[in-house]
């Protein structure tokens, strides 16, 4: 496995106007990680669905592709980008061993929901209810991971696709706060370090390419501790 790999920030669509957010993980992003892990007619999670981007380009390599999310309007559009829409679950992360269509799975590729260390909104529900703190934010996302162990196969992969976060001059390291939390129920195999460069199609969402203060992120690579 590479520790560092270099990717245009861009994407293959253009989100409604209705929608007051930007997608987050490019395709060229899902593709690397998947054709590293996966292969042909294997089964990829995304617990955090979003817009669907993970989803879709699983699809179009030949994976079977299953999701969860949260909100009503990014489920619609996901539904939208995929060949299997029943296939994504309108529910809860934290309820993802009660769905019972999700199968066993090979490989779950997602981008947890970002936050700062002052959480005034739950990042779990889209933002739309009252957050408590930055450390059960943590823990919720230690109870998601711990359900997606649940149905991950013995030699499957979770790949988590995170950031830390420059705001106003101070950081949230989000980035090593998920190993942590993730470490203490996944094996650790290691970091990738993912640099960005700005493409015509990516958002402007803060200093450098990526956004988020930076032009660099991650993807933490996990697998069952057998």
């Amino acid at each position: 496995m590479q520790s560092h790999l270099h990717l245009t920030h861009e994407f293959e669509f253009s989100l409604p106007e209705r929608f007051d957010a930007d997608p987050r993980t490019p395709e060229s992003y899902v593709e690397h990680f998947l054709s590293e892990f996966t292969a042909p007619g294997d089964t990829v999670l995304d617990p955090f669905a979003g817009f669907g981007t993970t989803l879709r380009v699983a699809e179009r390599m030949g994976r079977e592709a299953y999701g969860i999310e949260y909100d009503a309007d990014h489920l619609a559009f996901a539904r939208e980008q995929v060949e299997h829409p029943e296939r994504i679950v309108h529910g809860d992360a934290l309820d993802a061993d009660s769905y019972v269509d999700l199968p066993p799975t090979d490989c779950c590729l997602t981008s947890p929901p970002y936050t700062l260390e002052v959480v005034e909104r739950d990042p779990l529900t889209n933002y739309t209810e009252p957050g408590e703190d930055y450390e059960a934010y943590l823990a919720d996302l230690g109870d998601v991971f711990e359900h997606v162990e649940s149905v991950l196969r013995a030699d499957g992969h979770l790949l988590v696709d995170v950031a830390n976060l420059q705001f106003e001059g101070a950081v949230t390291t989000l980035a090593w706060d998920v190993a942590r939390v993730v470490g203490e129920r996944f094996w650790f195999e290691g970091e990738v370090v993912v640099t960005w460069e700005a493409g015509d199609s990516s958002a402007e969402r803060g200093e450098g390419a990526y956004g988020y203060g930076y032009d660099h992120s991650y993807c933490l690579v996990f697998a069952q501790e057998g």
